[in-house]
This record gives C-alpha cells, sequence and structure tokens, in this order.
C-alpha cells in the first residue's frame, strides 16, 4: 500500500512556509498537531475511499484558529465592552469611573492587532494546544488526502 505523508521535511517547509501563527507556536504543540493529522491522513487511506471521502467533507467544515480566534474576540470582546458600558454608564457622575471590564476590551483589540500584524497573541497559543489547526495544515491534508483518492481511482 503507498503511504501518502505530509511530514516530508522538504514538503511540509514548502507548505507551511510563510505560515505566522505556526512559525510561533512550540514545536512540540507543531509536532502533536503533525502526527495527528498523519494518523488522520494514514487511517483514512487504510479505511478506502469512502473513508477518504468522508474525510475530505469533514476538512470542509473544520475550523482553522485563526476563524476560532475572530470569534473569540467578537464575542468575549462583545461581551466585554457591553458590561464595561453599562456599568460606566451606571456610575454617579462625580464617583470615579468602573473603566475595568472597557479596559479588558481594549485588551482585546490590542490582541487581535498584534495577531493581524505578527501572527500570534496569546489566545493563539491556547487555540493552537487546544488542537485548532492553520489553514495551510488543514489544506496538506486535504492535498495529502486528494493525492490518495486520485491514486486509488487509477486503480
Amino acid at each position: 500500500m503507498n503511504q501518502i505523508s505530509i511530514s516530508q521535511p522538504s514538503n511540509q517547509d514548502r507548505a507551511f512556509n510563510g505560515d505566522r501563527v505556526r512559525e510561533h507556536t512550540a514545536p512540540k504543540v507543531n509536532e502533536r498537531i503533525d502526527r495527528t493529522t498523519e494518523g488522520s491522513v494514514d487511517a483514512c487511506i487504510s479505511n478506502g475511499p469512502e473513508a477518504i471521502r468522508q474525510r475530505l467533507a469533514e476538512l470542509d467544515h473544520e475550523w482553522d484558529v485563526d476563524r476560532a480566534l475572530m470569534v473569540n474576540f467578537a464575542v468575549v470582546g462583545g461581551a466585554a465592552f457591553s458590561v464595561g458600558l453599562a456599568r460606566y454608564a451606571s456610575t454617579p457622575m462625580l464617583a470615579r469611573r468602573r473603566t475595568g471590564f472597557l479596559s479588558f476590551f481594549g485588551t482585546q483589540l490590542g490582541f487581535l492587532l498584534l495577531h493581524g500584524v505578527v501572527g500570534w497573541c496569546p489566545p493563539a497559543s491556547l487555540f493552537r494546544r487546544l488542537g485548532f489547526r492553520t489553514q495551510r495544515e488543514i489544506e496538506a491534508e486535504r492535498s495529502a488526502l486528494c493525492n490518495a483518492l486520485a491514486l486509488t481511482d487509477e486503480r
């Protein structure tokens, strides 16, 4: 049986070149994600063409780390802004204004800017450890599965 692997150094270097999130992720986390992906590809290939097609369909719905971060920033930032604005507005006129949640919202905006410019922010590290992959990593798995499917269809 032909084994297709996405971890060949030359292919991996080309596939993930310029992936800023991956470059800022701890090597152990990247290795764990790569091993999981390789295991998934190998299992699909050994289970035949129907398993490959099913996995390709699953990949169409998988969220990448950027999408998860944007949803996180929208939900948590929106909640922090709403609570902060309500607390700020409910403070008596001459009393010291409570800005804790508004500061948290500002921190979230800073993280969003940092992620956009550098490709890293503290929540990105958490999401990577939770197993969220970059779009390039998902596409590398899709490519390996499509190549395997093409090989099985030729037979």
